[in-house]
């Protein structure tokens, strides 16, 4: 009596809603030139896996303890402390792993992010590539930054 929808293709704002929650909303950063990007005189906002990048790509530029700012009375400290590593003589291997454990502490502090997997270094002309796979609890994206 009644016809059958296929609500499956129906777009659904609460979810959408639910999934900027839960990522967060954050504005957009051209990190090359150190600011944000605007449009029509306006913040671009992010929301989703786009706010996840720039936040992840945040905490890696930041160096902890650095920054005032950023200074908790927890443990909870923003950033990670790998810059000295990319001019010590240690051995390579050693200071990847280093890199990894500290990206990774302070990256699994978001409740999205389950693991990061498939670790690639590479080392072009004085930079250094880092690229991973970040686990979602929904999905997964790949994500790289030259430092």
């Amino acid at each position: 009596m009644f016809p059958v929808i296929d609500e499956s293709n129906i777009p659904n704002e609460e979810k959408e809603s639910q999934k900027a929650r839960h990522t967060g909303k954050s504005f957009l950063y051209d990190f090359k030139k150190g600011d944000f990007v605007t449009q029509n005189g306006k913040l671009v906002e992010v929301i989703g896996t786009e706010a996840l990048k720039v936040w992840i790509e945040k905490i890696i530029r930041t160096e902890k303890f650095r920054f005032r700012i950023y200074e908790a009375t927890s443990d909870d400290q923003y950033g990670v402390t790998i810059e000295d590593l990319f001019s010590s003589p240690l051995p390579r291997a050693f200071i990847e792993s280093e890199i990894k454990r500290e990206v990774t502490a302070s990256i699994l502090t978001h409740s999205e992010i389950q693991s990061l997997e498939d670790w690639g270094f590479e080392y072009k002309g004085g930079r250094t590539s880092i690229h991973f796979t970040v686990e979602l609890i929904d999905g997964a994206f790949n994500f790289e930054v030259v430092i």
